[in-house]
Protein backbone atom coordinates (compact mmCIF):
# COMPACT_ATOMS: atom_id res chain seq x y z
CA UNK A 1 0.00 0.00 0.00
CA UNK A 2 1.37 3.46 -0.93
CA UNK A 3 2.22 6.05 1.71
CA UNK A 4 -0.66 8.13 0.43
CA UNK A 5 -3.17 5.35 1.01
CA UNK A 6 -1.80 4.63 4.46
CA UNK A 7 -2.13 8.30 5.33
CA UNK A 8 -5.79 8.48 4.43
CA UNK A 9 -6.93 5.00 5.46
CA UNK A 10 -7.51 6.05 9.05
CA UNK A 11 -9.51 9.02 7.86
CA UNK A 12 -11.70 6.74 5.79
CA UNK A 13 -12.71 4.72 8.81
CA UNK A 14 -13.79 7.87 10.60
CA UNK A 15 -15.75 9.07 7.59
CA UNK A 16 -17.58 5.79 7.26
CA UNK A 17 -18.60 5.99 10.91
CA UNK A 18 -19.82 9.56 10.48
CA UNK A 19 -21.68 8.67 7.29
CA UNK A 20 -19.63 11.09 5.22
CA UNK A 21 -18.85 8.60 2.51
CA UNK A 22 -22.21 6.90 2.64
CA UNK A 23 -22.89 5.67 -0.83
CA UNK A 24 -19.29 6.31 -1.83
CA UNK A 25 -19.49 3.73 -4.57
CA UNK A 26 -22.87 4.94 -5.77
CA UNK A 27 -22.97 1.90 -8.06
CA UNK A 28 -26.60 2.36 -9.01
CA UNK A 29 -26.00 5.94 -10.20
CA UNK A 30 -22.79 5.00 -12.00
CA UNK A 31 -24.61 2.24 -13.85
CA UNK A 32 -26.92 4.88 -15.32
CA UNK A 33 -24.14 7.23 -16.42
CA UNK A 34 -21.19 7.01 -18.80
CA UNK A 35 -19.21 9.68 -16.91
CA UNK A 36 -19.57 10.57 -13.21
CA UNK A 37 -18.22 13.88 -11.92
CA UNK A 38 -17.93 14.77 -8.23
CA UNK A 39 -17.70 18.47 -7.38
CA UNK A 40 -18.39 20.98 -4.60
CA UNK A 41 -19.79 23.92 -6.64
CA UNK A 42 -23.39 23.98 -5.42
CA UNK A 43 -24.09 27.31 -7.13
CA UNK A 44 -23.33 25.74 -10.53
CA UNK A 45 -25.11 22.42 -10.25
CA UNK A 46 -28.16 23.53 -12.23
CA UNK A 47 -25.97 24.92 -15.04
CA UNK A 48 -23.86 21.75 -15.09
CA UNK A 49 -26.98 19.59 -15.36
CA UNK A 50 -28.25 21.69 -18.28
CA UNK A 51 -24.96 21.21 -20.11
CA UNK A 52 -25.00 17.48 -19.37
CA UNK A 53 -28.48 17.23 -20.90
CA UNK A 54 -27.33 19.11 -23.99
CA UNK A 55 -24.28 16.87 -24.35
CA UNK A 56 -26.46 13.75 -24.09
CA UNK A 57 -28.69 15.03 -26.89
CA UNK A 58 -25.66 15.70 -29.07
CA UNK A 59 -23.64 12.55 -28.36
CA UNK A 60 -25.75 10.00 -26.49
CA UNK A 61 -23.16 10.05 -23.67
CA UNK A 62 -24.75 10.51 -20.24
CA UNK A 63 -22.81 12.65 -17.75
CA UNK A 64 -23.80 12.74 -14.09
CA UNK A 65 -22.74 15.64 -11.83
CA UNK A 66 -22.83 14.86 -8.10
CA UNK A 67 -22.28 17.69 -5.64
CA UNK A 68 -20.92 17.38 -2.09
CA UNK A 69 -20.58 20.43 0.13
CA UNK A 70 -19.14 22.22 1.97
CA UNK A 71 -15.61 21.81 0.69
CA UNK A 72 -14.28 20.05 3.81
CA UNK A 73 -16.92 17.34 3.39
CA UNK A 74 -16.03 17.09 -0.28
CA UNK A 75 -12.31 16.79 0.43
CA UNK A 76 -12.92 14.11 3.03
CA UNK A 77 -15.06 12.16 0.58
CA UNK A 78 -12.36 12.32 -2.08
CA UNK A 79 -9.67 11.14 0.36
CA UNK A 80 -11.79 8.22 1.54
CA UNK A 81 -12.80 7.25 -1.99
CA UNK A 82 -9.16 7.22 -3.07
CA UNK A 83 -8.31 4.76 -0.31
CA UNK A 84 -11.23 2.52 -1.23
CA UNK A 85 -10.48 2.85 -4.97
CA UNK A 86 -13.94 4.32 -5.48
CA UNK A 87 -13.05 7.62 -7.10
CA UNK A 88 -15.40 8.79 -9.87
CA UNK A 89 -14.32 9.44 -13.43
CA UNK A 90 -13.72 13.15 -12.77
CA UNK A 91 -12.98 14.96 -9.49
CA UNK A 92 -10.73 17.51 -7.77
CA UNK A 93 -8.74 16.79 -4.58
CA UNK A 94 -8.83 20.53 -3.68
CA UNK A 95 -5.28 20.80 -2.40
CA UNK A 96 -2.01 22.55 -3.01
CA UNK A 97 0.60 21.28 -5.47
CA UNK A 98 2.12 18.95 -2.89
CA UNK A 99 -1.23 17.27 -2.23
CA UNK A 100 -2.13 17.03 -5.91
CA UNK A 101 1.30 15.48 -6.51
CA UNK A 102 0.52 12.76 -3.96
CA UNK A 103 -2.64 11.83 -5.88
CA UNK A 104 -0.75 11.78 -9.17
CA UNK A 105 2.03 9.58 -7.82
CA UNK A 106 -0.54 7.23 -6.29
CA UNK A 107 -2.00 6.74 -9.78
CA UNK A 108 -5.28 8.58 -9.22
CA UNK A 109 -4.85 11.46 -11.68
CA UNK A 110 -4.17 11.22 -15.42
CA UNK A 111 -1.56 13.23 -17.29
CA UNK A 112 -3.58 15.11 -19.91
CA UNK A 113 -0.64 16.48 -21.86
CA UNK A 114 -1.31 14.52 -25.07
CA UNK A 115 -5.02 15.37 -25.07
CA UNK A 116 -4.44 19.05 -24.36
CA UNK A 117 -1.85 19.37 -27.13
CA UNK A 118 -4.09 17.63 -29.66
CA UNK A 119 -5.93 19.94 -32.08
CA UNK A 120 -4.76 23.01 -30.16
CA UNK A 121 -7.14 22.43 -27.23
CA UNK A 122 -4.60 23.95 -24.83
CA UNK A 123 -4.55 27.20 -26.77
CA UNK A 124 -8.16 28.16 -26.00
CA UNK A 125 -7.35 28.67 -22.31
CA UNK A 126 -5.83 31.56 -20.41
CA UNK A 127 -2.12 30.81 -20.16
CA UNK A 128 -2.09 31.19 -16.36
CA UNK A 129 -4.87 28.61 -16.01
CA UNK A 130 -2.74 26.04 -17.83
CA UNK A 131 0.38 26.94 -15.86
CA UNK A 132 -1.44 26.52 -12.54
CA UNK A 133 -2.55 23.02 -13.53
CA UNK A 134 0.84 21.89 -14.82
CA UNK A 135 3.96 20.33 -13.36
CA UNK A 136 7.21 21.43 -14.92
CA UNK A 137 10.32 19.32 -15.44
CA UNK A 138 12.43 19.07 -12.31
CA UNK A 139 9.57 19.90 -9.93
CA UNK A 140 10.33 19.17 -6.27
CA UNK A 141 7.71 16.40 -6.02
CA UNK A 142 9.13 14.25 -8.83
CA UNK A 143 5.92 14.36 -10.87
CA UNK A 144 6.15 13.65 -14.59
CA UNK A 145 5.92 16.96 -16.50
CA UNK A 146 2.50 17.62 -17.96
CA UNK A 147 -0.93 19.19 -17.65
CA UNK A 148 -3.04 17.41 -15.06
CA UNK A 149 -6.35 19.28 -14.87
CA UNK A 150 -8.88 21.05 -17.06
CA UNK A 151 -9.72 24.58 -15.90
CA UNK A 152 -13.42 25.47 -16.02
CA UNK A 153 -12.95 29.08 -15.02
CA UNK A 154 -10.30 31.51 -13.87
CA UNK A 155 -10.20 34.02 -11.07
CA UNK A 156 -8.25 36.89 -9.57
CA UNK A 157 -8.45 38.90 -6.36
CA UNK A 158 -8.82 42.67 -6.51
CA UNK A 159 -10.56 45.41 -4.54
CA UNK A 160 -14.25 46.10 -5.01
CA UNK A 161 -15.26 49.66 -4.11
CA UNK A 162 -18.64 51.29 -3.54
CA UNK A 163 -18.93 54.25 -5.93
CA UNK A 164 -21.68 55.94 -3.93
CA UNK A 165 -19.70 55.78 -0.67
CA UNK A 166 -16.61 57.10 -2.44
CA UNK A 167 -18.62 60.07 -3.70
CA UNK A 168 -20.09 60.61 -0.24
CA UNK A 169 -16.56 60.87 1.20
CA UNK A 170 -15.45 63.36 -1.48
CA UNK A 171 -13.48 60.79 -3.48
CA UNK A 172 -13.62 60.47 -7.27
CA UNK A 173 -15.03 56.99 -8.05
CA UNK A 174 -13.54 57.18 -11.54
CA UNK A 175 -10.04 57.96 -10.25
CA UNK A 176 -9.28 55.29 -7.68
CA UNK A 177 -6.06 55.04 -5.59
CA UNK A 178 -3.11 53.70 -7.56
CA UNK A 179 -0.38 53.90 -4.91
CA UNK A 180 -0.23 52.91 -1.25
CA UNK A 181 -0.20 56.51 0.09
CA UNK A 182 -3.26 57.31 -2.06
CA UNK A 183 -4.98 54.20 -0.71
CA UNK A 184 -4.29 55.18 2.92
CA UNK A 185 -5.49 58.75 2.29
CA UNK A 186 -8.69 57.46 0.68
CA UNK A 187 -9.27 55.27 3.74
CA UNK A 188 -8.77 58.22 6.06
CA UNK A 189 -11.30 60.30 4.11
CA UNK A 190 -13.83 57.50 4.24
CA UNK A 191 -13.38 57.08 8.00
CA UNK A 192 -13.69 60.86 8.51
CA UNK A 193 -17.01 60.69 6.66
CA UNK A 194 -18.23 58.01 9.07
CA UNK A 195 -17.78 55.21 6.54
CA UNK A 196 -16.02 51.93 7.29
CA UNK A 197 -13.20 51.88 4.72
CA UNK A 198 -12.04 48.29 4.18
CA UNK A 199 -13.37 44.78 4.73
CA UNK A 200 -12.27 41.26 3.83
CA UNK A 201 -12.46 37.79 5.29
CA UNK A 202 -9.10 38.09 7.05
CA UNK A 203 -10.27 35.52 9.57
CA UNK A 204 -9.56 33.07 6.75
CA UNK A 205 -5.79 32.79 6.59
CA UNK A 206 -5.56 32.34 2.83
CA UNK A 207 -7.21 35.73 2.18
CA UNK A 208 -4.95 37.78 4.43
CA UNK A 209 -2.04 35.81 2.98
CA UNK A 210 -3.11 36.59 -0.59
CA UNK A 211 -3.20 40.32 0.20
CA UNK A 212 0.32 40.16 1.68
CA UNK A 213 1.71 38.06 -1.18
CA UNK A 214 0.93 40.81 -3.68
CA UNK A 215 3.41 43.01 -1.85
CA UNK A 216 5.94 40.21 -1.68
CA UNK A 217 5.90 40.21 -5.50
CA UNK A 218 6.00 44.02 -5.48
CA UNK A 219 9.08 44.21 -3.21
CA UNK A 220 11.00 41.01 -3.99
CA UNK A 221 10.15 40.02 -7.56
CA UNK A 222 10.07 36.38 -8.63
CA UNK A 223 13.72 35.60 -7.95
CA UNK A 224 13.52 37.20 -4.52
CA UNK A 225 10.54 35.01 -3.66
CA UNK A 226 12.40 31.91 -4.85
CA UNK A 227 15.38 32.94 -2.74
CA UNK A 228 13.06 33.29 0.26
CA UNK A 229 11.66 29.81 -0.33
CA UNK A 230 15.21 28.47 -0.58
CA UNK A 231 16.18 30.14 2.69
CA UNK A 232 18.61 32.59 1.09
CA UNK A 233 16.50 35.58 2.15
CA UNK A 234 15.17 35.48 5.74
CA UNK A 235 11.75 36.68 6.80
CA UNK A 236 13.52 39.25 8.97
CA UNK A 237 14.61 41.01 5.76
CA UNK A 238 13.61 44.69 5.83
CA UNK A 239 11.23 44.13 2.91
CA UNK A 240 9.29 41.50 4.84
CA UNK A 241 9.14 43.79 7.85
CA UNK A 242 7.75 46.41 5.47
CA UNK A 243 4.96 44.05 4.45
CA UNK A 244 3.98 43.54 8.08
CA UNK A 245 4.10 47.32 8.55
CA UNK A 246 1.51 47.78 5.78
CA UNK A 247 -1.05 46.07 7.99
CA UNK A 248 0.02 48.15 10.99
CA UNK A 249 -0.41 51.28 8.87
CA UNK A 250 -3.92 50.26 7.85
CA UNK A 251 -4.70 49.55 11.51
CA UNK A 252 -3.30 52.85 12.78
CA UNK A 253 -5.29 54.81 10.20
CA UNK A 254 -8.48 52.91 11.10
CA UNK A 255 -9.03 51.39 7.68
CA UNK A 256 -10.03 47.94 8.90
CA UNK A 257 -13.59 46.85 9.55
CA UNK A 258 -14.30 45.98 13.16
CA UNK A 259 -13.43 42.36 13.93
CA UNK A 260 -11.69 41.78 10.59
CA UNK A 261 -9.20 39.22 11.96
CA UNK A 262 -12.01 36.84 12.94
CA UNK A 263 -14.31 37.63 10.02
CA UNK A 264 -15.14 34.90 7.51
CA UNK A 265 -15.48 36.03 3.92
CA UNK A 266 -19.23 35.48 3.71
CA UNK A 267 -19.70 38.06 6.48
CA UNK A 268 -17.26 40.40 4.74
CA UNK A 269 -19.18 40.02 1.48
CA UNK A 270 -22.42 40.84 3.29
CA UNK A 271 -20.83 43.95 4.83
CA UNK A 272 -19.84 45.27 1.41
CA UNK A 273 -23.06 44.26 -0.33
CA UNK A 274 -25.18 46.11 2.25
CA UNK A 275 -23.13 49.31 2.02
CA UNK A 276 -21.51 49.01 5.43
CA UNK A 277 -17.98 49.01 3.98
CA UNK A 278 -16.57 51.05 1.11
CA UNK A 279 -13.89 48.63 -0.12
CA UNK A 280 -13.66 44.83 -0.12
CA UNK A 281 -10.69 42.65 -1.01
CA UNK A 282 -12.34 39.70 -2.73
CA UNK A 283 -12.22 37.43 -5.75
CA UNK A 284 -14.00 37.65 -9.08
CA UNK A 285 -16.71 35.33 -7.71
CA UNK A 286 -17.80 38.39 -5.73
CA UNK A 287 -19.57 39.66 -8.85
CA UNK A 288 -22.02 36.78 -8.55
CA UNK A 289 -22.23 37.08 -4.75
CA UNK A 290 -23.00 40.80 -4.73
CA UNK A 291 -25.50 40.40 -7.56
CA UNK A 292 -27.45 37.91 -5.45
CA UNK A 293 -27.17 39.96 -2.24
CA UNK A 294 -27.85 43.42 -3.67
CA UNK A 295 -28.57 43.71 -7.43
CA UNK A 296 -28.62 47.52 -7.20
CA UNK A 297 -25.16 47.84 -5.64
CA UNK A 298 -23.19 50.52 -7.49
CA UNK A 299 -19.58 49.39 -7.44
CA UNK A 300 -16.34 49.26 -9.40
CA UNK A 301 -13.19 47.15 -9.26
CA UNK A 302 -9.62 48.37 -8.77
CA UNK A 303 -6.24 46.73 -8.40
CA UNK A 304 -4.28 46.69 -5.17
CA UNK A 305 -2.25 49.89 -4.78
CA UNK A 306 1.46 49.53 -5.47
CA UNK A 307 4.28 50.66 -3.19
CA UNK A 308 6.15 53.74 -4.45
CA UNK A 309 9.52 52.29 -3.46
CA UNK A 310 8.93 48.89 -5.08
CA UNK A 311 11.22 47.78 -7.90
CA UNK A 312 8.96 45.05 -9.30
CA UNK A 313 5.41 44.89 -10.69
CA UNK A 314 2.64 44.21 -8.19
CA UNK A 315 0.97 40.90 -8.96
CA UNK A 316 -2.34 39.55 -7.68
CA UNK A 317 -3.59 36.23 -6.42
CA UNK A 318 -5.42 34.21 -9.06
CA UNK A 319 -5.16 32.25 -12.26
CA UNK A 320 -6.92 28.91 -12.33
CA UNK A 321 -10.25 29.02 -10.49
CA UNK A 322 -12.13 25.72 -10.55
CA UNK A 323 -10.56 22.76 -12.34
CA UNK A 324 -11.37 19.09 -12.85
CA UNK A 325 -9.02 16.10 -12.86
CA UNK A 326 -9.56 12.83 -14.71
CA UNK A 327 -9.23 9.51 -12.89
CA UNK A 328 -6.22 7.77 -14.44
CA UNK A 329 -7.66 4.30 -13.90
CA UNK A 330 -11.22 5.04 -15.00
CA UNK A 331 -12.53 2.79 -17.80
CA UNK A 332 -14.40 5.90 -18.98
CA UNK A 333 -11.30 8.11 -19.12
CA UNK A 334 -11.56 8.87 -22.84
CA UNK A 335 -15.26 9.73 -22.59
CA UNK A 336 -14.54 11.97 -19.62
CA UNK A 337 -11.82 13.83 -21.52
CA UNK A 338 -14.07 14.28 -24.55
CA UNK A 339 -16.83 15.76 -22.39
CA UNK A 340 -14.43 18.17 -20.67
CA UNK A 341 -13.13 19.21 -24.07
CA UNK A 342 -16.68 19.94 -25.18
CA UNK A 343 -17.46 21.75 -21.92
CA UNK A 344 -14.56 24.16 -22.40
CA UNK A 345 -15.49 25.16 -25.94
CA UNK A 346 -16.94 28.59 -26.65
CA UNK A 347 -20.67 27.73 -26.49
CA UNK A 348 -20.75 25.89 -23.13
CA UNK A 349 -18.26 28.36 -21.65
CA UNK A 350 -20.40 31.34 -22.67
CA UNK A 351 -23.42 29.65 -21.09
CA UNK A 352 -21.55 29.04 -17.81
CA UNK A 353 -20.29 32.62 -17.74
CA UNK A 354 -23.83 33.96 -18.20
CA UNK A 355 -25.42 31.65 -15.63
CA UNK A 356 -22.76 31.73 -12.90
CA UNK A 357 -20.98 35.08 -13.46
CA UNK A 358 -17.57 33.44 -13.29
CA UNK A 359 -14.73 34.19 -15.70
CA UNK A 360 -14.60 31.38 -18.28
CA UNK A 361 -11.29 29.60 -18.73
CA UNK A 362 -11.75 29.87 -22.50
CA UNK A 363 -10.23 33.27 -23.28
CA UNK A 364 -12.28 33.56 -26.49
CA UNK A 365 -15.38 34.21 -24.35
CA UNK A 366 -13.77 36.89 -22.15
CA UNK A 367 -14.59 39.76 -24.54
CA UNK A 368 -18.31 39.38 -23.92
CA UNK A 369 -18.22 39.57 -20.10
CA UNK A 370 -20.03 42.17 -17.95
CA UNK A 371 -17.84 45.23 -17.15
CA UNK A 372 -16.83 44.18 -13.60
CA UNK A 373 -15.89 40.66 -14.66
CA UNK A 374 -14.03 42.04 -17.64
CA UNK A 375 -11.73 44.01 -15.30
CA UNK A 376 -10.89 40.78 -13.50
CA UNK A 377 -10.30 38.86 -16.73
CA UNK A 378 -8.01 41.59 -18.07
CA UNK A 379 -5.84 41.12 -14.99
CA UNK A 380 -5.47 37.33 -15.22
CA UNK A 381 -2.11 37.85 -16.92
CA UNK A 382 -1.04 39.85 -13.87
CA UNK A 383 -1.61 37.00 -11.40
CA UNK A 384 1.19 35.29 -9.47
CA UNK A 385 3.65 33.30 -11.56
CA UNK A 386 4.06 29.59 -10.93
CA UNK A 387 6.94 28.88 -8.54
CA UNK A 388 9.19 25.79 -8.50
CA UNK A 389 8.41 25.07 -4.83
CA UNK A 390 6.17 26.18 -1.99
CA UNK A 391 6.61 26.90 1.68
CA UNK A 392 5.57 24.20 4.18
CA UNK A 393 2.03 24.82 5.35
CA UNK A 394 3.36 25.49 8.86
CA UNK A 395 5.34 28.50 7.63
CA UNK A 396 2.39 29.80 5.60
CA UNK A 397 0.18 29.44 8.66
CA UNK A 398 2.71 31.35 10.78
CA UNK A 399 2.76 34.21 8.26
CA UNK A 400 -1.02 34.49 8.28
CA UNK A 401 -1.34 34.27 12.07
CA UNK A 402 1.33 36.90 12.57
CA UNK A 403 -0.34 39.23 10.07
CA UNK A 404 -3.49 38.93 12.16
CA UNK A 405 -1.44 39.56 15.31
CA UNK A 406 -0.09 42.80 13.83
CA UNK A 407 -3.60 43.99 13.00
CA UNK A 408 -4.79 43.57 16.60
CA UNK A 409 -1.58 45.06 17.99
CA UNK A 410 -0.47 41.84 19.64
CA UNK A 411 2.93 41.93 17.88
CA UNK A 412 5.05 44.57 16.23
CA UNK A 413 5.97 44.03 12.56
CA UNK A 414 9.55 43.29 13.62
CA UNK A 415 8.46 40.71 16.21
CA UNK A 416 6.10 39.10 13.70
CA UNK A 417 8.91 38.77 11.15
CA UNK A 418 11.13 37.10 13.76
CA UNK A 419 8.36 34.63 14.65
CA UNK A 420 7.96 33.61 11.01
CA UNK A 421 11.71 33.25 10.49
CA UNK A 422 11.99 31.07 13.59
CA UNK A 423 9.29 28.76 12.19
CA UNK A 424 11.04 28.70 8.81
CA UNK A 425 14.25 27.54 10.54
CA UNK A 426 12.34 24.87 12.48
CA UNK A 427 10.70 23.49 9.36
CA UNK A 428 13.97 23.53 7.40
CA UNK A 429 15.66 21.49 10.12
CA UNK A 430 12.71 19.09 10.34
CA UNK A 431 12.86 18.43 6.59
CA UNK A 432 16.49 17.29 6.74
Amino acid sequence: MSKFKVAVSALMCLFVTAGIIAGCGSKEKKAKADVVIWHWMTDRQAAFETLAEQYFKETGVKVLFETYAPTDVYRNKISAAATANLLPDVFNPIGDKKEVASYIKAGFIANLNDSMNKDGWKNVFFKKAIENNSFEAGNEWGVEPGIYAIPLDVTSLMIFYNKDLFTQAGLDPENTPKTWPEFINAGKKLRAAGIQPFVSGFGEGWLIGAFAQSYQWNLFGKQGIIDTLDGKIPYTDARWVRIFKLFAEMRDNKLFASGIVTMINKDAERSFATGKSAMAFNGSWGVNVYQSMNPKLNYGVMSLPSLPEAKYPLKIFGGEGSSLYVNASSPNKDKAIEFLKWMTQKGPQAYLAKETLNIPSNQQVANDLPPALKVFSENIANTFDTLPSIEPWQVINFININLQSVIIGERTPEAAAKEVQAEKVRQTKAAK
